[in-house]
């Protein structure tokens, strides 16, 4: 089942990556295949590593010694109310990253791309998703969360991951009635802004409604054209982008 469940993502990855450098070629291929892409592909790789030997089994562990409260009640109620608690703990963490600067300094690597395409949901410095596991642990292990909610959660964050992050705007009138329940690419666009204080909103991996509930929607979002990166700093170069984070002029 985990070898089908991969090819599925595998595949959905390949068919919007495929059609966005068909339909979007003169945008994305200038300067992306020399640079970004590599600097994406090695963090990725980079934090499929330290998943596979380190987050995995961190989150099954404590999935297995938790209270068990949400996982035993039947799975058509627990699913569902596991995936949208650790959505809620991945928009604390997210937030976190923006507002503390320890996170940032991983953080930072994602929002130094300056093309935003599907590649970029790859861009995840593997510090930053150790991190990020940390939080989700105290959840699966204070709620009683599933290794199923968490496989469910995971195959989710990544199907709108990749899509939030592609260049697939639907027509105005029928995306901005979407994003009232799902993140869609229009709406994280303010968050990849170059200007610092408009990507600190929109934090929300799935579901906008923690950003409408904590106040961190941006009120621009949809009403105009962003520029993507970061105005303090140009990109890095991939080995770069796993050093960086660590030195002493990480976050800045």
């Amino acid at each position: 089942m985990h070898f089908i469940t991969e090819n599925w993502l595998v595949a959905w990855f390949s068919l919007l990556f495929f059609l966005e450098v068909l339909i979007y070629k003169d945008i994305i291929l200038t300067g992306k295949i020399k640079k970004y892409w590599g600097v994406n592909i090695l963090n990725f790789i980079a934090t499929k590593l330290v998943s596979i030997l380190l987050i995995v089994p961190l989150l099954s562990i404590s999935s297995d010694n938790s209270s068990h409260f949400i996982s035993s009640l039947p799975y058509w109620i627990s699913i569902p109310i596991g995936v949208v608690l650790l959505d809620l703990s991945g928009y604390i963490f997210h937030r976190l990253s923006h507002e503390l600067e320890f996170f940032w300094r991983f953080h930072e690597i994602h929002h130094l791309d300056e093309v935003l395409d599907v590649s970029t949901s790859l861009r995840v410095h593997f510090l930053e998703a150790v991190s990020h596991a940390l939080l989700n642990v105290l959840f699966i292990y204070a709620f009683g969360i599933s290794q199923e909610c968490i496989a469910a959660h995971a195959l989710i964050s990544f199907l709108f991951a990749t899509y939030h992050h592609s260049r697939f705007k639907l027509p105005l009138n029928i995306e901005s009635k979407l994003s009232l329940l799902v993140t869609t690419p229009g709406f994280h666009e303010p968050h990849h802004d170059v200007n610092i204080e408009n990507n600190q909103s929109n934090y929300a991996f799935i579901f906008p409604v923690w950003n409408y509930m904590f106040s961190t929607y941006d009120q621009n979002t949809f009403k105009k054209e962003w520029d993507f990166g970061l105005s303090y700093s140009r990109d890095v170069g991939a080995i770069k982008s796993l050093i960086k984070p660590l030195s002493k002029d990480g976050g800045k």
